[in-house]
């Protein structure tokens, strides 16, 4: 789940980043969005865009045909832009569910409080569909990794439960597994450090540039 809260105090939400959704060993093959509840916000639209290959002819400095042809080419001063191509967006609405294959980049487009005056929200439920054809761990098969459910539960049982409170909490204080909340935390900045990078090796992919100079 994912929400948006805007307050007057806070009036804008100014977009998010072009990206594709997960690292390569997830296998997410597609992503599916469902606007739960979107309120006093002007419209949100989800944008999407795919890389292109610079395999076609064109007159030096055609501009213009370049970008009427394939949408590519915006600034008639810059002749050096990103290869990709934007195709287009859906707007966010209560009850719309978005499914699409996970070969776009996408992106949040900024919206702002309808009512300044009153707070206003966008929330999400989003799902990931993975390739079934490869079997990916999941807690179909991975128990809880909280200590703190290791401990109520196995302290309590047997033997352990009869022991003294003190004596439980030593004993726990040896037991490196499951992970605490602190070790959650380290574990959580990691993963956000190395979708990050995954990221940028994504950015590389769709975002080679396209030059009208000479060739």
């Amino acid at each position: 789940m994912s929400n948006i809260c805007l307050t007057p105090e806070q009036p804008e939400y100014k977009g998010g980043s072009w990206h594709v959704e997960a690292m390569t060993n997830e296998r997410i093959v597609a992503t599916g969005i469902y606007y739960y509840d979107v309120e006093n916000i002007t419209e949100s639209t989800l944008n999407f865009r795919e890389s292109v290959e610079e395999y076609f002819d064109y007159e030096q400095y055609d501009h213009d045909g370049v970008n009427r042809a394939y949408g590519i080419f915006e600034d008639w001063y810059d002749d050096s832009v990103p290869l990709v191509q934007e195709i287009g967006n859906v707007q966010a609405k209560n009850g719309r569910c978005i499914v699409f294959p996970n070969i776009y980049q996408h992106q949040v487009s900024g919206f702002k409080l309808a009512d300044p005056t009153k707070p206003g929200h966008r929330k999400i439920l989003a799902f990931f569909f993975i390739d079934p054809t490869t079997r990916i761990p999941s807690t179909e098969i991975v128990p809880p990794q909280q200590r703190e459910w290791w401990s109520e539960t196995v302290m309590e049982r047997g033997a352990m439960g009869r022991l003294p409170e003190l004596v439980k909490e030593h004993i726990g204080k040896y037991v490196d597994f499951p992970i605490s909340m602190a070790e959650a935390k380290e574990l959580r900045l990691e993963l956000m450090d190395e979708r990050s990078t995954g990221n940028a090796a994504s950015k590389s992919l769709f975002n080679p540039y396209f030059c009208l100079c000479e060739h």
